[in-house]
């Protein structure tokens, strides 16, 4: 498998960015992938919850706070960076150094009115649309995720997956549990998914697709509806 180098970025906090990057390199650990933490948020939330882990994958998991060029070249099949919630020096290390940037958005004005500005930065960077997938996260049925959506749509922003926000996880995180712990399967598929989602990603992109439904696009579900024609 080739590397595969995820960050985690919205420049409002509170959208579940951390606990995006968490669940990410602990499925990617717990599939026997080595994995590469690097936190850049100075809250270093992400290198506490982390720290809890590191009694159940010892050498496997590896966690610092300075993102360099030569991690390029590290050992890890998984880097996973939390950036902190701005787009300052830090992060746009980060999304020129990623294969992808993760972007959670909650249904509200204030997570949504600066994703143009990230998206014009990567841009900048020569980065695709298409590799700035954005997370939906607790989208309900009320008034504000509807607007919420169709800003997303307006804009065509690519969605990556969409997760629902449960009790259990940043319970989990925050008391040093894997943090799927007590979910039940159903729960866990979004997540899992969305995982999923960014591998398959990752190798579209590095075969020069970067049409957005291309990427994004999961191929089983496309086969199930073809075969329900």
């Amino acid at each position: 498998m080739s590397k595969i180098a995820v960050a985690v970025l919205n420049r409002k906090g509170g959208v579940g960015k951390t606990t995006v990057a968490v669940i990410l390199a602990e499925i990617a650990l717990v599939r026997h992938n080595r994995v590469l933490a690097i936190d850049l948020d100075p809250s270093r939330n992400f290198s506490d919850a982390l720290g809890f882990m590191k009694n159940y994958f010892r050498s496997s998991l590896r966690v610092k706070s300075t993102l360099e060029e030569s991690d390029a070249d590290a050992p890890e099949e998984w880097i996973v960076i939390d950036c902190p919630p701005n787009l300052e020096d830090a992060s746009r290390l980060a999304v020129d150094f990623a294969d992808i940037v993760v972007v959670p958005v909650r249904p509200d004005f204030f997570s949504l009115s600066n994703l143009g500005v990230l998206y014009s930065t990567a841009k900048k960077s020569g980065k695709e649309k298409s590799q700035l997938p954005v997370v939906k996260v607790g989208y309900d049925s009320s008034v504000m995720t509807k607007i919420a959506n169709q800003l997303i749509t307006e804009r065509d922003y690519p969605v990556a997956e969409e997760l629902p926000l449960h009790k259990h996880i940043p319970y989990n995180i925050t008391s040093g549990r894997v943090w799927s712990t007590g979910l039940i399967a159903r729960s866990r598929q979004p997540y899992e998914r969305l995982y999923d989602k960014i591998e398959k990603a990752v190798g579209r992109l590095s075969n020069g697709i970067y049409d957005i439904n291309e990427v994004w696009t999961d191929r089983k579900e496309e086969d199930a509806e073809d075969a329900d024609i």
